[in-house]
């Protein structure tokens, strides 16, 4: 019979690993930027060569908060401060093919915080091309639409959400979102409900209680 403990365990493990690797990266990243501030400050041209430097620190370091948000461990009693939030999405977001509308007011728990990145990180698969997403409270539970220029319809990964996607529920590595979603969604009793309409090319995912 198996170890209901260890069934729980597994999850919490993984995302502690996400921590711990989004924690070691931030410090060299952040050792770059700092470098790249005093060459400045001491008189240094900024030449292309250092603002594609920059620019590409500045986009590491956007996805690695908002990455560890999403796929890091979210104690029970941790909370985002809503400017927190609205900051980590701008950086991730400007100029970049997704507007986000962050349609909710107020700090967040973490483990709040955490469901509603990983419902973005879904969604913003869906519009390849671009797209606009807005997310929002909805009563007890969740809702997100997106619309765009193309939708990518893939009902393997979003089948995931309801156990009816790929076999094992072993998406590939850029997709894992939609397993960490699904496990955090049957955890917390949400059930999802996904509708796309590939003629309008929108996309609405809820997560509501059960």
């Amino acid at each position: 019979m198996m170890d209901d403990r260890h069934h729980v365990a597994a999850p919490g493990l993984s995302e502690l690993v996400g921590s711990r690797l989004c924690h070691d990266i931030v410090n060299p990243l952040s050792a770059i930027a700092n470098g790249i501030e005093l060459l400045t400050l001491s008189g240094a041209p900024r030449t292309p060569e250092i603002e594609l430097i920059a620019s590409a620190v500045n986009d590491a370091m956007a996805r690695v908060r908002f990455y560890r948000i999403a796929f890091g461990a979210a104690g029970a009693d941790d909370r985002l401060s809503a400017r927190e939030l609205r900051e980590i999405l701008t950086a991730l977001y400007a100029g970049g093919r997704q507007d986000v509308d962050w349609h909710i007011a107020g700090d967040l728990s973490r483990r709040d915080a955490k469901l509603a990145f990983l419902m973005l990180g879904c969604a913003e698969t869906a519009f390849p091309l671009g797209g606009r997403l807005r997310i929002e409270r909805s009563g007890d539970g969740w809702r997100l639409t997106g619309a765009g220029r193309k939708l990518a319809r893939d009902d393997a990964l979003w089948g995931l959400l309801h156990g009816t996607g790929l076999p094992g529920n072993t998406p590939p590595p850029g997709r894992v979102q939609f397993a960490l979603l699904a496990q955090e969604a049957t955890a917390r009793r949400l059930m999802a409900r996904v509708a796309m309409d590939e003629t309008e090319a929108t996309l609405t995912l809820s997560l509501a209680a059960s």
